[in-house]
């Protein structure tokens, strides 16, 4: 499980909740009028910019942030390709390791095993094997925009509120007792788009940048290695050609953590 955003959200969660019920206006600034138009704008801009079948992977992108990842570490690569060089030794080749890797980080170890033994040449092996990994990074981006987007747009469907909000305020300056309500909707969708944006988007597309880039290199971990195998490299030289990739592994990851959100 991802503990650090599972706290983290509902750290927020909590925070949000006492600065809306803490005070002495408890509740004010959970308007449903506000609520209705940060929320609403936000699914109308998510269906006016992006299909809606973006809109469900994103979902299931962000369920899989928060549960167990089914991603394998760098050891646990490094252990799996250095089995299968062993392997390959004692029992032929290459052609002996047909169905292995079979849901070994999503069924990509056993894709690339196949499109080895099947060009039989490491340049179109690594040709086919990079493009599939650079169309899903591209596709992992994709996801990180779309909360980077909605992030963008959550403040200034609040700030519209906002504006409906004084445009109700001065045309009831007549009636005072009409004056609270709409300065309540004015504020209440002004917060609500700020914390959408900075407690919930912004970070979810951090975590998914960080994830994206950690599944990159698992992938061109498994890329090498089934490289390495298809060029009969002894098992040692294989286990210390993958061993390289752990500190890049944890560098990368700390630098996605580190690194600035771009722009929208």
């Amino acid at each position: 499980m991802n503990f650090t955003l599972a706290a983290g959200l509902l750290a927020s969660a909590v925070a949000l909740g006492w600065a809306a019920f803490g005070g002495a206006g408890s509740g004010a600034l959970l308007n449903l009028h506000g609520i209705g138009i940060v929320l609403g704008g936000l699914v109308l801009a998510s269906l006016t910019n992006y299909p809606i079948s973006q809109a469900v992977r994103v979902g299931r992108r962000i369920v899989e942030l928060v549960l167990p990842s089914a991603l394998p570490t760098p050891a646990q690569v490094t252990t799996e390709v250095v089995r299968l060089s062993r392997k390959a030794k004692a029992e032929g080749g290459l052609l002996s390791l047909q169905g292995e890797g079979a849901g070994f980080a999503g069924g990509f170890l056993e894709k690339a095993l196949t499109v080895a033994i099947a060009a039989a040449e490491s340049v179109e092996t690594r040709r086919i094997l990079e493009t599939e990994i650079r169309q899903l990074r591209i596709t992992r981006q994709e996801d990180g925009n779309y909360l980077r987007t909605m992030g963008t747009l959550a403040p200034m469907f609040g700030l519209l509120g906002t504006l409906l909000g004084m445009i109700e305020v001065l045309s009831r300056l007549s009636d005072p007792s009409k004056v609270g309500p709409a300065m309540a909707l004015a504020l209440s969708s002004a917060f609500l788009g700020i914390a959408l944006a900075n407690i919930v988007c912004v970070p979810l597309a951090g975590h998914m940048r960080v994830a994206a880039m950690e599944e990159t290199l698992v992938l061109e971990m498994i890329l090498e290695g089934v490289l390495d195998l298809a060029a009969s490299k002894p098992p040692y030289l294989v286990e210390m050609h993958l061993s390289a990739y752990s500190r890049r592994f944890d560098e990368a990851s700390v630098s996605a953590r580190v690194a600035p959100e771009p722009a929208a």
